[in-house]
Formats: structure tokens, sequence, C-alpha cells
């Protein structure tokens, strides 16, 4: 099952609008992550308008790193646009980074962050470190859930020559 990670390619969409933390994100996925694509946006308008104008592919992992702050402008908060964007992408794994005193409590309760995103992460000098752990406990979760599928129709297969086979040496 080593093989699984080359099946599923990740799409790594990051969502930022300081410039020197994008590039020293991507500097982290071309190090950390196999098998991906990099897509970096300064606002999820314009990740959603890339989205609206193609089709995302069923069989990819995406990754969404969103900042609190670059949430589209035809939303009222970062967990409306999240929600958005996971209307136009399946299977996706969203981080969500923040600066000190973005993100009131009140507003995480209200949305229930915890059902949305995998990972809330502060921007601070550990920020790229509890990025890239994440990235690797959530590619790490998603490959066993994908190894456990495939064990399953592995046995089921098994199961029906098993009884095939046993059916028929009973009727000859």
């Amino acid at each position: 099952m080593a093989f699984l990670h080359k099946i599923l390619r990740t799409s790594v969409y990051i969502v930022e609008d300081d410039r020197d933390f994008q590039r020293v994100l991507k500097q982290v996925f071309a190090r950390g992550v196999e098998n991906h694509k990099i897509f970096t946006f300064y606002s999820a308008d314009d990740l959603l308008e890339q989205l609206k104008s193609q089709s995302a592919k069923k069989i990819r992992r995406n990754v969404v790193i969103i900042s609190v702050s670059a949430h589209a402008k035809e939303t009222n908060s970062v967990f409306e646009t999240i929600e958005r964007l996971k209307h136009y992408l399946l299977n996706t794994h969203v981080i969500l980074l923040y600066n000190p005193g973005e993100l009131e409590n009140d507003e995480m309760e209200v949305y229930k962050a915890e059902l949305i995103v995998d990972d809330i992460i502060i921007k601070n000098n550990f920020a790229r470190l509890r990025i890239q752990n994440s990235i690797r406990r959530i590619l790490s979760r998603d490959d066993f859930e994908w190894r456990r599928k495939i064990l399953y129709f592995a046995a089921a297969v098994a199961g029906f020559f098993f009884i095939t086979t046993l059916l028929l040496f009973l009727i000859a």
C-alpha cells in the first residue's frame, strides 16, 4: 500500500495575503509533501473564480491553507468562505491561519469551527512546523481511510471466490 500516495494526487491551495509567509509555505511543501501541486492565491475570491471556471477531480485530495484575513468579499467570515470552497472541492482538508487577535471565541462557537476546519494555527515562529505536521497528519489519516476501503474490497472479493469455490466443490 505504499504506492497509494502516488495514486491520490494532492492539490494544495494556499490563500494568503502576506507574500513572505506564502513563500515560506511554498518551501514547506517543496520538502514535505510528495506528489502534490501547489496553487497560491492572495484572496479567496481569486480561488473561488478559478474553481468556478474548472471542475475539480474527484480522486484528488485537496488541502486548503487559508488565512482569516483572506476571506471572500461577498461572505461575512472566513467560515462561510470555507463552506463555499468545500462546495467546489471534494475531499477537502482545511488549515486555518490567523494572527493573534483576529479570531474571537464567540465566532468560533457560532460556526462550529472544529467541524469545518481540520487545524487552526496561529502565525508565529513555529507556524511553519505546525503546518508541516498538520499536513502529514491529514495525509496519513486520509491514506489510512483509503487503505481500509481497499482492504474491505479485497476481503469481499476473497470471500466471494471462497464461497464460489466451496459451492462448486459441494455441487461436483
